[in-house]
């Protein structure tokens, strides 16, 4: 499955994942799969992740190079969370 751009309403879904997760300020890519509900926050571009780190109450995963956060994947992006931010995310 392809990822698409974000189509008619990127602001509700980047509310949605601000809901579960603090965003890192870095530059950012944000792609959509509609299909799956898949929010995904790229700050790397054509780097593959060396671990993932999932936390399923949140419906977030992690991407990592070593240390290094490279991207954030929000599961059922559309869905508003019932979760408060997570303020204590170590992203480096």
């Amino acid at each position: 499955m392809a990822r698409r751009p974000i189509g008619a309403s990127p602001s509700r879904l980047l509310v949605s994942a601000a809901q579960r997760i603090q965003i890192p300020t870095l530059p950012v890519r944000v792609e959509y799969d509609a299909d799956v509900d898949t929010l995904y926050l790229r700050f790397r571009e054509g780097v593959a992740p060396t671990r993932s780190k999932g936390d399923i109450e949140k419906g977030v995963v992690y991407d990592y190079r070593g240390k290094e956060l490279i991207g954030i994947e929000i599961l059922n992006a559309s869905q508003p969370s019932e979760s408060q931010p997570d303020s204590e995310q170590n992203t480096r």
